[in-house]
């Protein structure tokens, strides 16, 4: 082949070998990238924030929306992220949320595929190989299904940590321009899921090492720039969170390993496996704690194995042994390599829950990105017409090894089992047949590489008979149109706010029960605000007080909660909430619940009561109480501030605003209150004088850390950008040392 047709051909077929797998999916299950998370999280976050870039507005806090209203503490609102205000601005203008999914899932896919292409290469990985891995790399177990099926910002994360490490080597190892690390990184930041910034970390600081160790002043210099521009964006995202968790379920440290998303070695030996399911337990099983909760922010499950292989990695692993030992020069280039697949490794095989850091497992699509980068190198350096005999018979012990480890670990398996090492046994005859033939290197590379990729076709076939599906749940979420009209304010009459309560999922599979509720982040589709929304920062106080999920379904006693009369105000926590509409799941309360009065039965549905309040309460965010002789004027209320007149003050100072008491509230004319029921937002106005304007203002909390820390990461990226200006050859290297490249030393393929 033309060297222009090796160095375009090779990405555009990796590129459509993942296009049409990625496809093939929906032949085993249309909605495959349509599961869990993206349909009640992702799909309405972006449809609310594309709706909301529409009219010009970043959303920072939404009082009517409660636990699931902080925003930038949220994090995974990527409010900073330009590619996600496109991806948001396409929601909101898409009708088939299915579809939009599926299309968005992909293309990252594709993305995903040429990021581990160029990686591959600046490790200087021949064509051929690097395009296997990038093809292999998408298809690790717990990418296809649970990011690719429902943790969107997972699959964005593992997508785009390619690109970032590429760019990176580009930038400090062959002191290119910047330009494509700075703004990869950014985005990778900015999406706000913290797995693919951890590992970020750790490829900067292994970069940073190694520049030490090397002694290349330029290196150690790009490396600190590069550390600084991605320390500066992951506080100006992550800070808020950190200061906000003390009031939420995220606020404890709590170390213990519950087998949960979490695999030990036995898992990973059935990582060649396509079908292997190994030991890892998830949520399918009964919660073995009151209400789920263990210690605060700690669920206990003892679910059965997760039907999908998330330990799989390739099916090609065993062989491995064919193209090793590498040489000391090759050892020497991989390093990066072999740090960060050490340390996906590690945490891997971590504890189940490490405070916030929860359910490791999801480390194993930048294991499979290490190793199999990696193999893609050291198969480059192997010369397959030598293959020894020594290495076929080390493989085939592998091979039976890692059966027998299978077999013993999951039994029940036996079939799948024996059939994988089987398979891989008749693919080391035949790459033996073809290392025999009379070709030369480059015809026997492309034969090799062109069969793993027909074989890569047919575990990809085997998984979609197995297992068509996520073990995630799914629903029969209707077009956008549908969902608009639940609650719609079209004829004029307003619900208010609006609380869910009772086991909202109940009768999801079923279309007909879409016409009554929604769910999760799926309520932003209608015209009514309602709170029982998703949030990965539950507020503990609240969350204990209805018994609520993080997706908004709250136990029986929710009903009864709201409708109750709080002892220190006298009032029904629905009034101190603003909340004027109530759905009760029937399949939570079987007979019908008597309204208490001011309330009456709207509308008795197939799968829910509708209960409505006589009068509309204005919605959340405002003055909703004050205490005995203090009366208070309100003057103007908006999402992140409110302000009122004192009229006159009693002997109880108090005055309740329907709002959480988040860290980052300032009072002006008044001092903050403890909050009533531990967690509407209440303040003191016993020091005010009658006329005195009070205003109480919303702002992140360590607002002036956040500002710091985005002008530092301005400065660094100008600084940088200018001292290469200033210096086309990049930083200083060492007196005679050689040129740092990786195209220097890229092997032909």
């Amino acid at each position: 082949m033309s060297r222009r047709v090796r160095r375009i051909g090779w990405p555009i077929a990796a590129a459509a070998a993942t296009l049409v797998f990625a496809l093939a999916r929906l032949a085993g299950n249309p909605r495959f990238y349509f599961a869990d998370d993206t349909q009640l999280g992702s799909f309405g976050q972006w449809w609310q924030l594309g709706d909301l870039l529409r009219q010009g507005r970043l959303p920072l806090l939404e009082p009517s929306a409660w636990q699931a209203g902080n925003y930038l503490a949220e994090g995974q609102w990527a409010l900073l992220n330009p590619l996600n205000w496109l991806i948001a601005l396409g929601a909101r203008a898409c009708e088939d949320p299915v579809v939009f999914a599926t299309v968005v899932k992909i293309a990252f896919l594709v993305l995903m595929t040429m990021g581990v292409y160029l990686l591959a290469r600046s490790f200087t990985a021949a064509r051929p190989w690097a395009a296997l891995a990038a093809v292999l790399v998408p298809l690790c177990g717990f990418t296809v299904y649970m990011d690719a099926a429902s943790w969107s910002t997972g699959l964005f994360n593992s997508a785009l940590l390619p690109w970032v490490w590429w760019a990176l080597r580009r930038a400090v190892e062959a002191s290119r321009s910047p330009i494509p690390y700075l703004v990869a990184s950014y985005v990778l930041i900015t999406f706000g899921y913290i797995f693919g910034v951890i590992v970020l970390v750790g490829v900067l600081v292994e970069s940073l090492v190694r520049a030490v160790w090397m002694r290349d002043r330029g290196r150690i210099v790009r490396s600190l720039l590069a550390s600084v521009w991605g320390a500066a964006w992951t506080v100006v995202v992550y800070l808020p969170g950190i200061l906000t968790a003390p009031v939420t379920d995220r606020g404890s440290f709590v170390v213990r390993n519950w087998f949960f998303l979490n695999a030990d070695l036995t898992d990973l030996a059935g990582a060649a496996g396509p079908t292997f399911t190994g030991t890892i337990r998830t949520w399918d099983g009964e919660v073995r704690a009151p209400e789920g909760v263990l210690e605060k922010g700690v669920m206990l499950w003892t679910g059965e194995v997760t039907d999908a292989p998330l330990v799989y990695i390739a099916w090609l692993l065993p062989f491995a042994l064919l193209v090793l030992p590498m040489s000391r020069a090759a050892l020497r280039r991989c390093i990066p390599l072999l740090a960060i697949g050490s340390a996906a490794l590690v945490a891997v095989l971590a504890p189940s829950h490490m405070g916030p850091i929860r359910w490791p497992l999801r480390f194993i699509p930048y294991l499979a990105l290490a190793l199999l980068v990696l193999l893609a190198v050291a198969a480059t350096r192997t010369k397959w017409g030598e293959l020894s005999a020594r290495r076929m018979r080390w493989t085939v012990a592998l091979i039976a090894v890692l059966a027998l480890v299978n077999l013993g670990n999951v039994p029940l398996d036996w079939r799948g089992i024996v059939a994988t090492a089987v398979a891989q046994l008749a693919l080391l005859w035949a790459i033996r047949r073809v290392a025999t033939r009379p070709w030369r290197e480059d015809a026997r590379r492309f034969a090799l590489v062109a069969g793993a990729l027909g074989v890569t076709a047919v575990t990809v076939a085997l998984q979609i008979v197995a297992m068509p599906a996520t073990p995630l749940p799914g629903g029969a979420v209707p077009t956008v149109g549908e969902m608009r009209q639940v609650l719609s304010e079209a004829d004029g009459e307003s619900y208010g706010d609006a609380m869910v309560v009772g086991r909202a999922s109940a009768g999801a599979g079923d279309p007909a029960s879409w016409r009554e509720r929604l769910l999760a982040n799926l309520w932003y589709l209608s015209d009514t605000d309602v709170s029982n929304l998703y949030t990965v920062l539950p507020y503990s106080e609240f969350v204990q007080d209805f018994c609520m999920d993080l997706r908004g379904e709250t136990c029986g006693d929710g009903l009864s909660t709201l409708w109750s009369v709080d002892e220190s105000t006298g009032e029904r926590v629905s009034d101190l909430m603003g909340v004027s509409t109530v759905i009760a799941m029937r399949a939570t309360y079987r007979d019908q619940p008597e309204p208490p009065a001011g309330w009456h039965l709207a509308e008795a549905g197939e799968h829910t009561w509708l209960f409505r309040r006589d009068e509309v309460l204005p919605a959340a965010g405002g003055v909703v109480w004050s205490g005995e002789g203090t009366e208070v004027s309100e003057l103007e209320a908006t999402d992140t501030s409110v302000s009122f007149r004192v009229d006159s003050v009693g002997s109880d100072g108090r005055v309740v605003l329907s709002r959480l008491d988040y860290p980052g509230y300032a009072v002006d004319g008044a001092a903050k209150a403890e909050p009533v029921r531990d967690w509407l937002l209440t303040v003191d106005v016993s020091g005010a004088a009658p006329g005195d304007v009070v205003t109480v203002r919303f702002l992140p909390p360590g607002l002036p850390l956040l500002a710091g820390a985005a002008l530092l990461g301005v400065l660094t990226a100008a600084g940088w950008l200018v001292a290469r200006r200033l210096r086309p050859q990049g930083l200083s290297r060492p007196r005679g040392a050689a040129p740092t490249s990786p195209a220097a030393t890229r092997t032909r393929g």
